[in-house]
């Protein structure tokens, strides 16, 4: 029996609290296919039990899903229990639609995988017994295109793989993670200076893949050899962090030509590139890996005049 309920309950539910109160509450809100799932949460109740639920329960505009907590007091002899539904539909529509995607990403990637890539093979396969001295220019343009299919079909299936969140990690020094990731790129002389030591807390592979395409597109979009740095960046202090605990961000900053103020709000969009070696999935691929950690992103001028990519929300020991 209901005894009560505050503004919010009307507000969530669409019942007047006049036409609630002194009635069964599990008469207005539960559906028929959930009563005994309601039974059994007040069987706990009685017990002096506290409940935590997702539950689906009717409203006046129809069913939703909650967050419920039952949490049991006792007064003059009797026991009762303070009933706290959270709405939480449009976060489950949202987790919904989100795993319709993750499987059109699945999908899409099988795609990649047989679909275009063996016609490549193939391809590739005939292309070797055409090679002759008078076609050996046509030929390496064939081939070059070939590679440059390939390269886009791989960077795809990385941009499916990095949107699934981290499970994994571990606290790793940055200079090792660094070092890593600048083996794995074609540097043309220019060079990499960690000027930070301390180690962060993350998936080691993911984050290798990250500072590789952080490197590379600083390498691939000047003309020149820059100097990359790698280091702590400095967050403003809080009332809730203690003296010396500000360490939650670090950069990654080259001395290039930088990237236009009124650029950096599509950077982090499929497609988008300034260089025609491109796919222009490398810094989709950053930004994913850092939501993939629970990080944000952010691109501005370095001090040298280049492009600054600072990670936020980051553990750093």
């Amino acid at each position: 029996m209901v005894r009560g309920v505050n503004p919010a309950f009307e507000d969530v539910f669409g019942y007047a609290p006049a036409d609630i109160r002194g009635e069964s509450l599990n008469e207005f809100i539960v559906p028929d296919e959930y009563e005994d799932e309601a039974a059994d949460l007040d069987s706990r109740t009685s017990d002096g039990k506290y409940n935590d639920a997702v539950l689906t329960r009717a409203t006046a505009d129809g069913e939703r899903e909650f967050l419920y907590r039952g949490v049991p007091y006792e007064q003059g002899g009797s026991r009762y229990a303070f009933a706290i539904y959270s709405d939480i539909t449009d976060q489950k529509q949202r987790e919904a639609e989100l795993e319709r995607k993750n499987q059109q990403l699945d999908e899409f990637a099988s795609i990649l995988t047989h679909d275009l890539r063996n016609p490549i093979n193939i391809a590739e396969g005939y292309l070797d017994q055409l090679k002759e001295p008078e076609n050996e220019e046509c030929v390496e343009l064939i081939e070059q295109a070939h590679d440059r299919m390939k390269e886009i079909i791989d960077d795809t299936l990385t941009l499916t793989k990095e949107a699934q969140s981290v499970e994994e990690v571990e606290a790793i020094s940055i200079t090792k993670l660094a070092e890593s990731g600048w083996e794995l790129v074609e540097t043309n002389d220019s060079e990499l200076q960690v000027v930070d030591e301390f180690d962060l807390v993350c998936d080691s592979d993911r984050f290798a893949r990250l500072v590789e395409n952080v490197f590379r597109n600083a390498i691939d979009h000047n003309d020149g050899a820059v100097t990359v740095r790698v280091g702590l960046h400095e967050t403003m202090a809080t009332a809730t962090q203690a003296s010396g605990d500000q360490r939650t961000a670090f950069y990654i900053e080259d001395d290039g030509r930088g990237i236009p103020e009124s650029q950096r709000g599509q950077v982090f969009e499929l497609g988008e590139t300034s260089s025609r070696e491109g796919t222009g999935l490398g810094l989709p691929i950053v930004q994913r890996i850092a939501d993939a950690h629970g990080w944000d992103v952010q691109v501005v001028d370095s001090t040298q005049g280049g492009a600054k990519f600072i990670f936020t929300s980051v553990e750093i020991r």
